[in-house]
């Protein structure tokens, strides 16, 4: 998933890169090599085209939260809803008093190593009630 616009930026661009190597690889002479490699390239093309588009779509702010029963069902919805939400790591490392490298260490693991209460604080930042609800 991309989550920043640096990171949108390098997609496009790597988007870019293949659609160019695929257009070198169709002047070729068609034989078994070269259909398995520009099926490899529409692959990586479509591929990214759809981290692009759901990360654009995020960007607009088109996040439906799921419904949550586990709190370890959380910390993959996070990049997510902080790009929804407008707020860019820069901007979450500021209201969190860390650095956007701390930010980008969590996203990449989809914060699966982030404490519980340090969740909290990250979605409080963010802007995001949460209602905990325990039951027997």
């Amino acid at each position: 998933m991309i989550k920043s616009d640096a990171q949108r930026e390098r997609t496009v661009s790597q988007i870019a890169g293949f659609q160019q190597a695929l257009a070198k690889v169709a002047q070729e002479k068609p034989d078994k090599r070269s259909a398995a490699i520009r099926g490899s390239y529409k692959g990586m093309i479509r591929q990214l085209e759809d981290e692009l588009r759901e990360y654009d779509q995020v960007k607009s702010g088109e996040l439906t939260l799921p419904h949550v029963e586990r709190l370890n069902q959380i910390a993959p919805f996070i990049a997510k809803v902080r790009i929804a939400k407008g707020v860019s790591q820069t901007e979450l490392a500021r209201r969190l008093g860390v650095s956007k490298q701390v930010i980008s260490r969590y996203e990449e693991s989809d914060y699966q190593t982030v404490a519980i209460a340090r969740l909290q604080e990250i979605l409080d930042a963010i802007g995001i009630k949460t209602v905990v609800t325990l039951s027997a």
